[in-house]
């Protein structure tokens, strides 16, 4: 990356798709008393901003053949990393060398520890869809990870409502395992705490013998289950600011100022493109949702789980999926909010107002194949 114009709303930290360390660094740095409170053991990684970038399904930058990949940006100027910085993909052979090169890390016993911790958070981060603050934390937290409260911008209310609902969505589950009876109550929660973990297959045994999952699976399966839960509940709770863009994109995304209508000609196909990149993804999203909430009611409704055990076996794929959809949905709503916020009625000049929408175009860029085609 280099300087430019984009990198203030595509490193901005109120992006689900972006994790800027620096920016909680800097606020950490003017607070008194606090002993360590930062999350990584090597100083210089404070200032990272850790941003997650579609990829090709067939990428060979990550391993694992999904279609986000976890990049690394290091500013130039951690007082302002807006001018400029080098980025490196977390899975680039290359990394180590970029943090020699960088950090100027070196091998030693005490750098080695350091440097093992904090890839341990990458690692962590890098399996997560998105770099959401509730699963961030959540995620961290079950690895034993700690970290400073202020890296993550989720409430106290805001982590006990989630916790919540999840929790709810679970205990239907252990209920039917139990072949509808009504398990012991200390039972119940056990069960609960080990779906969420989603650590210790031997525990959820009632659970994979009862829903005839393939048990190598079945860890990843209850994760992701869990990540897909946190979706329904960003989704519903996201639907007005959703609204309030693609209305924006509908009906006010013109020029404030006068221009030649064939100069709009060249600005309107960028804007129904990034439309059709929008509605993409929110349809997929909202179909994904609504068939499991329909499969979720029929089983609790009729204690039959056939449909949606048979949802929950795809649930990694899902999870991953609705992961890529929102963060990219809030990545764009983000980008605009901060583009527009000051400018009456959201409307820019001509030239910004192009170079906002190509940048909300790029940062919808469709997953699927058929999406592609499409837009």
């Amino acid at each position: 990356m280099s300087g430019s114009r984009y990198l203030k709303p595509m490193l901005n930290a109120g992006s689900s798709r972006v994790f800027n360390c620096n920016d909680v660094a800097r606020k950490l740095e003017r607070r008194d008393g606090e002993q360590n409170p930062y999350l990584f053991k090597t100083p210089a990684m404070h200032h990272l901003v850790l941003v997650k970038e579609a990829l090709r399904y067939d990428d060979p930058r990550h391993p694992k053949g999904v279609a986000i990949g976890s990049k690394l940006y290091v500013p130039y100027n951690h007082d302002e990393i807006y001018e400029g910085g080098r980025s490196i993909f977390f899975h680039s052979p290359s990394l180590l060398q970029v943090f020699h090169e960088q950090f100027g890390i070196e091998r030693t016993e005490a750098s080695s520890a350091a440097l093992d911790h904090d890839m341990k958070i990458f690692r962590i981060l890098d399996e997560l869809p998105s770099l959401d603050g509730f699963l961030m934390r959540d995620a961290l937290e079950l690895e034993g990870v700690e970290a400073n409260e202020a890296y993550f911008d989720v409430s106290p209310e805001e982590r006990t409502a989630i916790q919540e609902f999840i929790r709810g969505k679970m205990e239907p589950l252990v209920a039917a395992a139990y072949g509808g009876k009504k398990p012991p109550t200390n039972k119940v929660a056990q069960l609960i705490d080990a779906m969420w973990e989603a650590k210790d297959v031997i525990a959820l045994e009632p659970l994979i013998l009862a829903f005839r999952f393939p048990k190598d699976e079945a860890l990843a399966i209850f994760g992701a289950w869990k990540g897909i839960n946190f979706y329904s509940f960003q989704y519903h709770q996201g639907r007005k600011k959703r609204e309030a863009f693609a209305q924006w994109l509908k009906e006010d995304a013109m020029p404030k100022n006068l221009v030649p209508r064939d100069v709009l000609q060249v600005l309107e196909p960028i804007r129904r493109a990034t439309i059709e990149r929008l509605r993409g993804h929110w349809i997929d999203a909202d179909n994904t949702l609504k068939k499991y909430d329909k499969l979720y009611g029929d089983f609790v409704a009729s204690a039959n789980p056939g449909g949606f055990i048979s949802f929950l076996r795809g649930a990694k794929t899902i999870y991953w999926q609705l992961g890529d959809s929102l963060s990219k949905i809030d990545h764009a709503i983000n980008c605009w909010d901060i583009w527009t916020k000051g400018a009456p009625g959201r409307r820019l000049p001509y030239e910004q107002l192009e170079a906002m929408l190509e940048l909300l175009k790029k940062i919808l860029e469709p997953t699927s194949t058929d999406h592609a085609k499409a837009a």
